[in-house]
């Protein structure tokens, strides 16, 4: 009822932004549910390495559905539609879950510039849709760009404001350590992350990604 007053007063989005068509957003108004049924685990074949993990594990590529979804989540704020491909990824990532034996499953925080413009964290969002309250074990000082904004070498500055919490610390040692994020690019902060979390003594840091970047895209 409330999407059909904003769609008729024209201050919600009235086609979807995946494939252009009216469509049946259910509560999140953005993508319509034939193309949310097109999202399918599917791991890039390319397997980059990453300095300091021990695996990963990749839902799909970032191209065609699960960009705009994951676009519309971040600059749209649309926290339902995180939610609901929380609930879409879940049977995948629990899989990698219980197959790694995980301890405990954390992400990366935001900077305060971008927690403040944006209200929430995305990943902990997705995670929540999955059933998943992740552990806040790091900090991101400063206020550098987005990650996507930022050439390698500026990337490879930035990820120094990631620290660990210090009331953390004696928590992580000798854990097995799951890591989610929702894209990897160059693998840098996930890189940064782990180097920190083996620094005093986890035992392995793993991590899950939702999508993985394209050439080009």
């Amino acid at each position: 009822m409330i999407l059909k007053l904003l769609k008729g007063l024209g201050l919600l989005q009235t086609e979807c932004v995946a494939c252009g068509k009216d469509g049946n957003y259910k509560e999140q108004g953005y993508v319509c549910e034939d193309c949310l049924n097109k999202l399918k685990p599917f791991h890039p074949i390319e397997h980059r390495h990453i300095d300091y993990v021990f695996s990963y594990r990749v839902f799909s590529a970032y191209e065609g559905v699960l960009k705009e979804v994951i676009r519309s989540i971040k600059f749209d704020l649309n926290i339902p539609l995180a939610i609901r491909l929380g609930k879409i990824i879940s049977p995948y990532l629990w899989e990698y879950i219980n197959d790694m034996d995980a301890h405990l499953i954390t992400c990366p925080p935001l900077n305060y510039r971008r927690m403040w413009t944006r209200g929430f964290n995305h990943v902990e969002k997705i995670l929540q849709g999955a059933g998943i309250k992740p552990m806040s074990i790091f900090v991101r000082r400063g206020f550098s760009k987005p990650m996507a904004f930022l050439s390698t070498t500026e990337r490879a500055k930035a990820v120094k404001e990631y620290q660990i919490r210090r009331e953390m610390i004696d928590f992580v040692y000798q854990k097995k350590i799951l890591i989610v994020d929702d894209l990897l690019t160059t693998g840098s902060t996930i890189s940064r992350l782990a180097e920190l979390l083996l620094s005093v003594g986890a035992n392995e840091v793993h991590a899950f990604f939702v999508a993985k970047s394209v050439e080009g895209v």
